[in-house]
C-alpha cells in the first residue's frame, strides 16, 4: 500500500468520524422516527448518579444511535444490503418470496405453561358470567400466507398455538376456529401485522355463523381512503423498496353511534377518524385507535349486546359488528384493568367475544383482567 493511498484511507476515515460526530451536534434531535413509527431517545445530561452506575453511557449510546445522521438512509441501506447478499430476513422480518413486496414479523409461540395459563383466564371468565362466552384467536399473517414465506422460515406461526388453545378451552367456553376462515391475496396488510378491511370481513362471518347471528353484507362496494400506507412491520424492516398497501372503508357510517371513554368518561366517538389518513399509523382512522372501551350502538341491528374483549385487530372488524348487534362493547384489557365480569352484569351484556391475534394473546400482560 503506497503512502499516498494510506493518507487517503486515514483522511477519509477521519471525515467520516468527524463529519458525522460534528452533523450530530450541530443537527436538531428528532423527536419521532416515521420510518420506524417510534419516539426516538433524547439526550439526557449526566449525574453523579448516572455517571456512576453506568446509566449516562447506556443512555447516550442509544442517544447517539437515534439520533445518527441520516439514520433513516442507513438503516434502508442495511436492508438493501441484506437483500442482495441473499439474506431473506432483516430487524426480525421476513422478507417474502414476492420479491420482497410481503413482509413478516417474527411469531414466538408461548410454552406450554405459559399458554395454559393464559387460556385459563379466559375459561375463567366462561366460569364466572351467565353469557354465552366464545373464544377465537386470529391466525398469524404466516400462517394464513405460508406460501409467501421464505423458506425454512424458523420463527411462524404453524396453527399449534391455535389447535393447542382449542383444547385448553373449558366446558363454559366455545371456542372458535378460524384457520380455515381467512382466505385470498388481500386479507392482510402487506407491511403490517393486522388483517385488512377483506380478512375482518370474513372474521366477521365466521364468528357471527358461530354465534347465531345474521351476517349482513355492507351495501354498494368497497371505498379506497388510501393508497399510501406503511404499517408497523414495514417500520421495523427497512424495506425501502416495498409498495405501500391500500386502506378501504366499507360500512357506512350512517345510523351507528359510537361513544368512546379514552379517559373513563364517554365522549362522542366515530366510527372512522379520518384525520389518521394524514398520518404514519393510517390504521388507527378505524375507530380514531386505541382505547380502553368504546360502545357503538346500532338500534336497527337485530342481535343484541356483544362484549368484545379485545386487540387491536377489532378495530377493523368493529364496523362489521356494528351491523348485527344492537350494541358492541369494546373492552381493551391493555387499558382497561376493571371487572369485565362486573361489567357484563352492569350492562346486561347478552354474549362475550375473546377475540385477539395469536401473536398478541401470546404476549399480552393484562390478560388476568378477564378472570376479575
Amino acid at each position: 500500500m503506497s503512502k499516498k493511498y494510506a493518507a487517503f484511507i486515514t483522511a477519509l476515515f477521519c471525515v467520516f468520524i468527524f463529519g458525522f460526530g460534528a452533523a450530530l451536534l450541530i443537527s436538531p434531535d428528532r423527536d419521532f422516527s416515521q420510518q420506524e413509527n417510534r419516539y426516538l431517545a433524547k439526550f439526557e445530561a449526566p449525574t453523579l448518579s448516572t455517571l456512576k452506575s453506568g446509566e449516562f453511557m447506556k443512555d447516550f449510546e442509544q442517544y447517539v444511535i437515534d439520533q445518527f445522521p441520516l439514520r433513516d438512509g442507513w438503516i434502508q441501506l442495511k436492508a438493501w444490503c441484506e437483500r442482495l447478499v441473499g439474506k431473506q430476513e432483516n430487524n426480525g422480518v421476513y422478507l417474502g418470496t414476492d420479491d420482497g413486496q410481503t413482509l413478516f414479523a417474527q411469531y414466538t409461540k408461548p410454552s406450554a405453561e405459559d399458554l395454559a395459563r393464559r387460556v385459563g383466564y379466559v375459561n375463567q371468565l366462561g366460569a364466572n358470567v351467565d353469557v354465552p362466552v366464545y373464544f377465537a384467536l386470529i391466525p398469524d399473517k404466516s400462517y394464513v400466507w405460508a406460501d409467501r414465506l421464505p423458506d425454512r422460515a424458523p420463527l411462524v406461526d404453524d396453527g399449534s398455538t391455535i389447535q393447542e388453545s382449542m383444547d385448553l378451552t373449558g366446558e363454559d367456553v366455545t371456542y372458535i376456529d378460524l384457520r380455515d376462515a381467512l382466505s385470498g391475496d388481500d386479507v392482510f396488510y402487506r407491511t403490517d401485522h393486522h388483517w385488512s378491511l377483506f380478512g375482518a370481513f370474513q372474521g366477521y362471518e365466521a364468528l357471527n355463523q358461530a354465534m347465531g347471528v345474521e351476517t349482513v353484507t355492507p351495501e354498494g362496494e368497497p371505498t379506497r381512503v388510501s393508497d399510501s400506507f406503511y404499517g408497523t412491520t414495514y417500520s421495523s424492516s427497512g424495506a425501502g423498496w416495498v409498495k405501500p398497501d391500500e386502506i378501504y372503508t366499507w360500512v357506512s357510517e350512517e345510523g351507528i353511534t359510537v361513544t368512546a371513554y379514552p379517559k373513563g368518561q364517554p365522549e362522542p366517538g366515530v366510527l372512522y377518524d379520518k384525520s389518521y389518513l394524514e398520518k404514519k399509523d393510517k390504521y388507527s382512522m378505524f375507530l380514531g385507535g386505541n382505547k380502553p372501551l368504546a360502545v357503538l350502538e346500532n338500534p336497527q341491528a337485530q342481535g343484541g349486546k356483544l362484549l368484545v374483549i379485545r386487540d387491536s385487530y377489532s378495530d377493523a372488524l368493529a364496523p362489521f359488528l356494528a351491523q348485527s348487534w344492537q350494541e358492541v362493547h369494546l373492552f381493551d384489557v391493555r387499558y382497561n384493568l376493571n371487572s369485565v365480569q362486573q361489567y357484563v352484569e352492569e350492562n346486561h351484556i347478552d354474549q362475550v367475544l375473546v377475540l385477539f391475534s395469536a401473536s398478541n394473546f401470546s404476549t399480552e400482560s393484562n390478560l388476568f383482567v378477564m378472570g376479575r
